[in-house]
């Protein structure tokens, strides 16, 4: 099953107990933190990480952005964090589906996506 991210914003409390619960993907301290969650309950997951004056953006493995907590704390990042969020909001970049894409230069198998079949 694919797994749901979700990004949070606001400082952290509880002294990392929510760090324990879910993989870490990203960080911008002290504002934004990145969580890796089973995709099985996001709504759930969404609602937790939300408390205490947070805002919870979760993105499914299909670009689907959800919110819940106070968004006026948005407001209160600076430049850096709100690039990030809009960054992470658009989505992963995909890959193409190049000649070679993802394998190694010194693969036997490999061939450059601009190699001219003429060699030229």
């Amino acid at each position: 099953m694919d797994d749901t991210e979700i990004l949070v914003v606001g400082e952290a409390r509880g002294g990392g107990t929510v760090e324990g619960r879910w993989p870490v993907v990203a960080r911008v301290p002290p504002w934004i933190t990145v969580f890796r969650v089973s995709a099985d309950d996001p709504a759930e997951h969404l609602r937790e990480l939300s408390g205490d004056g947070r805002l919870a953006l979760a993105r499914s493995p299909h670009g689907e952005i959800t919110s819940m907590g106070d968004e006026a704390v948005v407001r209160l990042v600076d430049d850096r964090a709100l690039l990030f969020i809009e960054a992470w909001k658009s989505g992963p970049s995909r890959k193409s589906s190049r000649l070679g894409e993802g394998r190694n230069w010194g693969d036997p198998d490999f061939r450059p996506p601009d190699l001219n079949p003429n060699g030229v």
